[in-house]
């Protein structure tokens, strides 16, 4: 985009936004660790921290695909998980 044209924009007051990697990944990482604590807490229950367990499991999963922080970040906070039977490799809460 020329410089005046990004200037007038500004001036006009209109944000222009990208998906911008950087803060993506900084975004990703955040709320991953809030999910890792949910997960590794054993005060919350079994279905909350399977979920945070699927959550975390999917970004990856979309990260591994796309190579995306924003893609692995919008995952990261929109999955849902269709079930929380046990599956292979799931932890074990008791």
């Amino acid at each position: 985009m020329p410089t005046h044209a990004l200037a007038d924009r500004e001036k006009l007051g209109e944000v222009v936004t990208e998906r911008n990697e950087t803060i993506c990944k900084q975004k990703f990482t955040q709320e991953l660790f809030t999910q890792q604590r949910i997960f590794s807490s054993n005060r919350n229950g079994a279905d909350k921290r399977r979920i945070a367990e699927r959550k975390i499991e999917a970004a990856r999963e979309k990260y591994n695909l796309t190579a995306s922080y924003c893609d692995a970040y919008d995952e990261l906070l929109t999955f849902n998980p269709e079930t929380l039977d046990r599956r292979p490799g799931d932890a074990q809460f008791d």
